[in-house]
């Protein structure tokens, strides 16, 4: 249960120290800084900074006794107050940034761009379902083939159903090739199949000037490619096998 405490508060945002202070301040009660380093298992030199940022978030106050300095914890009903100061900074900034794109992305114009991008893990993936649908809602066409099933459904259903939504709403186009009798979730796409000798081990999409490629297997490894006349070139060795494709 303790190690449960400690690891929700981390999650919404304290620091290690934080949490130990904290807590050491629950225990105690109005407490000197001697008390609370013992309790909280942590250095003389650091206890004052730490509790200053408590203090500073609302979760712990101080008494003047005597000149001496006696610190408590604040009703834990602050930590409530908190989450919602935090999510309002985030929102903040959130709207700061949006502002703040145009601005980049000229920065980012400016350098030679890229021409492939390499992800590893899991955030690859999904970088390609969320570029997708931005370039489907400008009404490009999203096209797929590679492995003969939906890779995406079996490692990102919530993501890809989400995709789905999006793309009804928003009327997507797209066509997606995978093995003979694999019937995916995603019905708002033009399917057609093909016998196993024509598929590969990873699973590639063609967007725009784009070219995602993507290997599911362990460690996830995701190749963005963009470059007008790679993605030309893909696109009709996707429009070969869609010829050859049944539905």
């Amino acid at each position: 249960m303790e190690s449960e405490i400690k690891q929700t508060l981390k999650n919404i945002g304290l620091t290690k120290g934080e949490v130990d202070v904290y807590l050491a301040l629950l225990e105690l009660g109005l407490s000197t800084t001697g008390r609370i380093t013992k309790e909280a298992n942590i250095s003389s030199s650091k206890v004052y900074e730490v509790l200053q940022r408590l203090i500073c978030k609302g979760l712990a106050s101080y008494n003047l006794e005597n000149g001496k300095h006696y610190y408590s914890a604040t009703p834990v009903e602050r930590l409530v107050d908190f989450l919602e100061e935090r999510k309002q900074d985030l929102t903040e900034g959130q709207n700061e940034i949006k502002k703040l794109l145009p601005q980049l992305e000229n920065r980012r114009k400016m350098q030679k761009s890229a021409e492939a991008i390499i992800y590893r893990g899991r955030q690859g993936p999904l970088i390609v379902l969320n570029e997708c649908l931005e370039a489907g809602k400008r009404g490009v066409e999203i096209v797929g083939y590679g492995t003969d099933e939906d890779d995406w459904e079996k490692h990102f259903p919530a993501q890809l159903s989400e995709f789905i939504e999006e793309s009804k709403k928003h009327k997507v186009k797209s066509r997606i090739i995978f093995g003979k009798g694999f019937m995916p979730k995603n019905h708002t796409a033009g399917i057609r199949h093909l016998p196993p000798e024509y598929f590969s081990p990873v699973r590639t999409v063609i967007y725009g000037n784009k070219v995602a490629i993507v290997d599911f297997t362990k460690p996830i490894t995701t190749i963005i490619i963009e470059k007008e006349e790679i993605a030309k070139a893909y696109m009709n060795h996707f429009d070969m096998l869609w010829k050859l494709s049944k539905k």
